[in-house]
């Protein structure tokens, strides 16, 4: 009884890792999603959904491959795009974690704050997350982004506008004195 118990889950386990698609494959149904994706006028939940699920099993099944962390940030922005914070932060927390050395975790940092700032409302956190970037990053292109972001956060549109009126005020009287 054994002995068809062990031939069963082989015979099983062959035929679930034969069926997985090739890398490539990955990648082409990727590529055309994508094309797919972009020609939506207005792509709906499950589209998204997709998207971010094929760039994960990807990231999944070839963690060591170059294109693995650049699926994941693919699918990070998309989650900031549709609204969804939450799986947008995990996604650029896991990048950071298991891809150090990638060329975009600067990015991931700032847009970590800035989707705790936009998308989840978690002032404090974007504060955070700005702050950590500045304090790893100071000479990034994005530095001055994210110390206007830091000075704004939790403003309103109206009070900005404020702010910056009362600078332009305060520079009118500086230069003509």
């Amino acid at each position: 009884m054994k002995i068809v118990f062990v031939v069963i889950t082989f015979i099983l386990a062959l035929t679930f890792f034969s069926c997985s698609p090739s890398r490539d494959e990955m990648i082409g149904k990727i590529s055309k999603m994508e094309k797919d994706f972009n020609s939506l006028q207005k792509p709906d939940s499950n589209a998204v959904t997709e998207l971010l699920s094929a760039y994960h099993n990807f990231a999944s099944k070839y963690e060591k491959d170059s294109l693995a962390p650049e699926y994941l940030y693919k699918a990070a922005g998309l989650a900031v795009g549709f609204n969804r914070g939450v799986q947008a932060v995990e996604l650029y927390e896991s990048i950071i974690t298991t891809y150090p050395q990638y060329h975009r975790v600067p990015e991931c940092y700032f847009m970590e704050a800035f989707a705790y700032e936009n998308v989840i409302h978690n002032i404090g956190k974007a504060n955070e997350y700005y702050n950590k970037f500045l304090v790893k990053y100071p000479d990034h292109a994005l530095a001055k982004d994210a110390e206007a972001a830091i000075k704004y956060l939790g403003k309103t549109p109206e009070e900005m506008i404020r702010d910056f009126e009362r600078m332009n005020a305060d520079s009118a009287q500086v230069s003509g004195r």
